[in-house]
């Protein structure tokens, strides 16, 4: 039995998104009339998947794919990592003068 995609097509594909994706978030930055490094750091969140995953593949090539092991340390990573970019983000908002309102009975509101 093969496999419909491999894993090769899909590091090629990710490594494509990883170089067009800030080409791709400047431009349309430009051409929207905004900032182009707003865009470019947009972009480069596609960079970030690529690193990502080859960071995903290398533990998992070195821990073995079916080991509680390699699940345990890929949540950890993972986790870790959404922690960071969540407290990254909440620094952001507050130095922008941004809060998000919890509790108001109509789901979340934004504001400033």
């Amino acid at each position: 039995m093969q496999e419909v995609i491999t894993a090769k097509q899909v590091d090629a594909l990710f490594l494509a998104l990883a170089v067009a994706g800030p080409l791709a978030g400047a431009g349309i930055g430009w051409w929207r009339g905004r900032r182009p490094l707003s865009g470019l750091l947009w972009g480069l969140l596609l960079t970030a998947n690529w690193i990502l995953w080859r960071v995903y593949n290398a533990i998992t090539d070195r821990l073995g794919l079916d080991t509680v092991r390699n699940l345990l340390v890929n949540l950890a990573l993972f986790v870790l990592l959404g922690a960071v970019a969540g407290a990254v983000i909440a620094l952001l908002s507050r130095r922008r003068g941004i809060s998000y309102a919890a509790g108001s009975g109509k789901g979340d509101t934004l504001q400033q």
